[in-house]
């Protein structure tokens, strides 16, 4: 059920935005590249693409949709940090290759349909990883997820600092050391360009196998 919310809210917002989400392009999925498999404590193991390890995307620094989309046409999807295990296994990453920082597919549910009393206020119950559907912790639960103890104003994450500007933060970056706060989870408005990670997306890598029959995934 939640996932089916996430996927169904996330589409209101891109419609509402004028933008969709890109559909798998077969060829790209047969192909994509995956720099790292790691299998977690519950014994999924999934593939990862890293932008700044690809030559061709190295310099490349896009948005939050712009980043989800390339992911899917490669049946893989912006990744979601849903263990601690996981979340550090992406941190040693960002570390060793000195990026500064990177988008997730976390998002805040701020948008039309998210009037749930479940989820409100959005910046404490609103969070999901749009990746995967699954919700994100409290934002008030510190031990439930990794958000930095500061940022711009000085204050907790996730902290909405751009709101003033016009800019709600409604998307999850990852920054390294940006507020000599280590590498940490920070609400970051969704127009920010950054490079990126892609995890296999089981729903994607189906829906392509299910449709071009012998094709090798």
């Amino acid at each position: 059920m939640i996932k089916q919310l996430a996927l169904l809210l996330i589409g209101v917002t891109v419609a509402l935005a004028q933008r969709r989400l890109a559909l798998p392009d077969p060829r790209s999925c047969a192909n994509r590249v995956r720099h790292a498999t790691y299998r977690d404590a519950r014994g999924v193991t999934h593939s990862y693409f890293f932008s700044w390890e690809h030559l061709p995307t190295r310099n490349l620094e896009v948005d939050w949709l712009d980043s989800r989309n390339i992911c899917r046409r490669h049946c893989m999807d912006a990744v979601s940090l849903e263990t601690p295990q996981e979340n550090e296994f992406v941190k040693q990453r960002i570390v060793r290759g000195n990026v500064r920082y990177i988008w997730t597919s976390g998002r805040k549910c701020n948008f039309a349909g998210c009037d749930r009393a479940d989820l409100q206020p959005p910046n404490i119950n609103g969070w999901f990883w749009s990746g995967s559907g699954a919700k994100i912790g409290p934002t008030t639960q510190r031990n439930s997820g990794d958000w930095s103890h500061t940022g711009g104003y000085g204050q907790p994450q996730p902290d909405n600092r751009e709101a003033a500007q016009g800019n709600d933060e409604s998307c999850l970056a990852i920054l390294n050391n940006f507020y000599n706060d280590g590498v940490k989870w920070h609400d970051v408005a969704c127009h920010h360009l950054k490079p990126f990670v892609c995890e296999d997306s089981e729903e994607l890598l189906n829906f392509v196998a299910s449709r071009n029959p012998g094709i090798r995934l």
